[in-house]
């Protein structure tokens, strides 16, 4: 047996299967209807040569199985040959024949002179928007036939084809404007699962949609999201998901993470932003429904931006000369943050001059002088009426004094500065130092105006949710007292109590807003679930924990959300696992720890990752003293 040479291009490595060597494509050996001129591509299945045919004086091209193919791969080949060939359509690869070279089946369909849609994208960077709704009108005018056409393959009517593998490389552009998508090599039919290894994921990565890669049935809404992701880098010149790492790349397509198009300095129009984003969503039920919706839709948006039918725009862009790569940059960020601290200490420094505060350098103590007043009597009840009922006494003031009524029997006065929150202590004296006591309660004053300063808002329930974020629980339940005051309490507020108080380990508190409340919030329920989760009562808890993840959390972030439902998940779980210890509640407890990990794999130093591993430990070490 012949060695195999690393060094080696690909193509001039002999692949050993009964014997049979691949054409390197530089000799003319027949293949097909002609004879081989050339080599147009290697994939990891199948070689693609270029031929001619001289009784029809034009070029074809032929795909050729890979001599090494495993039994799999062979069906698939074929499965590809049955799909494509009932795929008539003026955006799709014509197949022209089909047959056997030196016993490995081939493909022969047409030729197309153009370029495919990755290497303008490394040539040219970000495509024009009316360039971007012409490919993606003509790719979904494909995919549109493909998802309705009728056909029998392996003696059963189906209704459909699903791509499974779009992605540039697999979309042409001939130099006269005409679209073509190509290799259906991993299609099947919308309602079968034909020739999948089980847990195998087929595909390019970076422009699968997430269900595919949990393993999940792929509808046509899984094309939608792959169109999504083409669109995108073409928009930009970049991939959504441009991870080089397996591993990384994994976690952020399961999660969906991507930066979106309102991050990037792009002057297009808002429609088509969201027309990507929506195509891109996670969830399959908030994409299009189907490709013709999204054609619909991205006709209207072509109609706004370009007079030109989408054949016109390709042919023009295909033949353009391109001088530079267009490259598109993030968007720069206004320090808000910066700017929100700086008018905090004006204001500050404002209220210390107008107040003199004394400094280091210079003293200055203000003069107290103080007003007999006489209170009037309610004959009644025999009590003082309040200060702020009180005539104004004027006087001629002088620079630095301060001016306090006090009652005429020299006992201790009301004092108070207007916009602060009832004394809960005693005045002082009026003889005493006032600075200490003023300044105290001013204090309350500057806090509340920094805050306002700080959010850029009056209104208290957006303070109210900005301090949540922020973690600072006390001031919340401090602000959230004001609002009740105020009446004005509203559901975001009530919320944020909720989790201040669940973060300050207040469960009675927790327990009697809980019960007070009646809120259809996902968030809402979780912390009904921790409670009952705490009572040990595990059935009410699952049952709750089912009832959260199907409502909308409204004012908390969602992937702190999912994190928090994983977690009490796994631990309800466990807790339940100790009470019965059979091998299903095991198993079930630790795949509940393993999605923490998961969502947690790029954040292994949290808490949660580390309890996680530490309880899956337990759990198995338990198990394996049982069973000893």
């Amino acid at each position: 047996m012949e060695k195999i040479d690393p060094s080696k291009p690909e193509l001039t490595i002999k692949r050993l299967h009964n014997t049979v060597v691949l054409p390197d494509g530089t000799a003319n050996e027949p293949m097909g209807s002609g004879y081989i001129t050339g080599i147009l591509g290697v994939g990891g299945m199948a070689n693609v040569y270029e031929i001619w045919n001289p009784q029809l004086e034009i070029n074809r091209a032929v795909k050729l199985l890979h001599p090494n193919y495993t039994q799999e791969a062979k069906q698939r080949f074929e499965t590809e040959i049955k799909i494509t060939a009932r795929l008539q359509h003026p955006n799709i690869v014509e197949i022209h024949n089909v047959g056997e070279w030196n016993g490995l089946p081939y493909i022969e369909m047409e030729r197309i002179n153009g370029t495919t849609l990755d290497i303008l994208v490394q040539e040219r960077g970000a495509f024009p928007v009316e360039v971007c709704t012409s490919i993606g009108i003509t790719v979904c005018r494909a995919l549109r036939f493909a998802h309705n056409q009728e056909y029998v393959i392996y003696g059963k009517p189906y209704t459909g084809v699903i791509h499974r593998d779009l992605k540039p490389s697999n979309i042409m552009i001939s130099f006269k404007g005409i679209l073509k998508l190509m290799d259906f090599g991993i299609a099947r039919p919308t309602d079968a699962s034909l020739l999948t290894t089980d847990g195998a994921i087929l595909g390019t990565i970076q422009y699968l949609s997430p269900e595919q890669l949990e393993g999940k049935d792929a509808d046509v809404r899984s094309d939608i999201y792959s169109i999504g992701t083409v669109l995108y880098e073409l928009i930009l010149g970049q991939k959504a998901f441009p991870e080089q790492n397996v591993s990384k790349l994994m976690m952020s397509k399961v999660k969906n993470e991507y930066v979106s198009l309102e991050s990037f300095d792009l002057r297009i129009p808002v429609r088509i932003k969201k027309l990507i984003h929506r195509c891109m969503m996670q969830n399959p039920e908030k994409r299009f429904l189907n490709t013709t919706e999204l054609l619909s839709e991205l006709t209207k948006i072509h109609k706004s931006v370009s007079s030109k039918t989408p054949e016109q725009v390709l042919r023009n862009f295909i033949n353009e000369v391109s001088s530079e790569r267009i490259v598109l940059t993030m968007k720069k960020r206004f320090p808000y943050h910066i700017v929100a601290v700086a008018a905090i200490l004006v204001v500050i420094v404002t209220l210390l001059f107008r107040l003199k505060v004394p400094s280091e350098n210079v003293s200055i103590t203000p003069v107290v002088k103080t007003i007999e007043i006489e209170p009037k009597s309610d004959v009644d009840t025999g009590k003082a009426v309040p200060l702020a009922e009180l005539p104004v006494t004027k006087s001629n003031k002088k620079k630095n004094e301060i001016v306090v009524p006090v009652a005429s029997n020299r006992k201790r006065a009301g004092f108070s500065v207007p916009g602060t929150e009832p004394m809960t202590s005693a005045p002082p004296e009026v003889d005493a130092p006032l600075e200490p006591y003023f300044f105290k309660h001013l204090k309350a004053v500057s806090i509340i105006d920094s805050l306002r300063i700080k959010y850029g808002t009056d209104d208290l329930g957006v303070i109210i949710e900005r301090e949540s974020e922020s973690r600072n629980y006390r001031r919340v339940l401090q602000l959230y007292d004001t609002i009740v005051s105020r009446g004005a309490v509203d559901t975001r507020s009530v919320m944020c109590k909720i989790r201040a108080l669940r973060h300050l380990n207040d469960r009675n508190g927790l327990r009697k807003m809980l019960s007070d409340q009646n809120i259809d919030d996902g968030e809402f329920l979780l912390e009904q679930a921790r409670i009952t989760y705490f009572d040990d009562n595990i059935a009410s808890c699952m049952k709750l924990l089912g009832e959260c993840i199907r409502t909308p959390a409204r004012f908390i972030d969602g992937k702190t959300f999912r994190l928090e439902y994983l977690y009490l998940t796994a631990k309800c779980k466990s807790k339940r696992f100790d009470l019965v210890g059979d091998v299903d509640t095991k198993n079930d407890a630790l795949g509940s720890w393993f999605d923490l990990k998961v969502e947690l794999q790029t954040a292994q130093d949290h808490t949660y990752f580390k309890e996680a591993e530490a309880e899956m430990q337990r759990i198995t070490s338990k198990i394996a003293v049982s069973q000893r």
